[in-house]
């Protein structure tokens, strides 16, 4: 085996975590604005949306897992899941272990969705927002790929979608389907 190999694994994990995160984000905005009513589908989206947000899990697991495995840089319990607690790259690594509270904060909130108050659920579910950009600047900052032009490109692509993906959940109101709900009702 590559001597490597778990640190291949947990720059490729920390990747797609990252791409399949941005695409959550984006589906959940288009979910909840609608801003594609005519064309979309939201059962489908809502489908979509879970399942990237599981496959994002899954990577993320998967890339803290590797960092622990490889022996490069020692990265124990305390400094995967403590801020501050990494003597490598410590903002870097810390900026990711926040990103990944939030992350487990909207996940909780996802199963306990039917349990927790709508306005609290949403509250926790805009954490998503920061929790990308945090993953951004983890990447950005910590990742050792950052000079390959490549990632270079998809990291101003993700930038973008996630920019304009927040933009139009800003720019847009809540679906439109409960004002008509409540007009009708009235």
């Amino acid at each position: 085996m590559n001597p490597q190999f778990w640190w291949y694994l947990a720059r490729a994990t920390g990747i797609v975590a990252w791409v399949v995160m941005v695409a959550s984000v984006v589906l959940g905005v288009l979910l909840a604005t609608r801003v594609l009513k005519p064309i979309d589908r939201p059962a489908w989206l809502l489908a979509m949306h879970r399942w990237l947000a599981a496959l994002a899990v899954t990577c993320t697991g998967l890339h803290l897992a590797a960092l622990a495995a490889d022996s490069y840089v020692h990265f124990g319990w305390t400094e995967l899941f403590v801020p501050g607690a990494s003597a490598w790259r410590t903002t870097a690594v810390a900026l990711g272990v926040v990103a990944f509270w939030i992350f487990v904060a909207v996940q909780v909130s996802s199963v306990m969705m039917r349990r927790l108050p709508k306005r609290m659920w949403r509250g926790i579910h805009y954490g998503s927002y920061a929790m990308v950009w945090l993953v951004s600047l983890h990447a950005g900052l910590a990742g050792t790929d950052v000079t390959n032009r490549v990632y270079q490109f998809v990291a101003l692509l993700l930038t973008i979608t996630a920019v304009t993906s927040a933009t139009v959940r800003v720019l847009t109101p809540r679906r439109a389907g409960r004002a008509a709900a409540a007009t009708a009702s009235s």
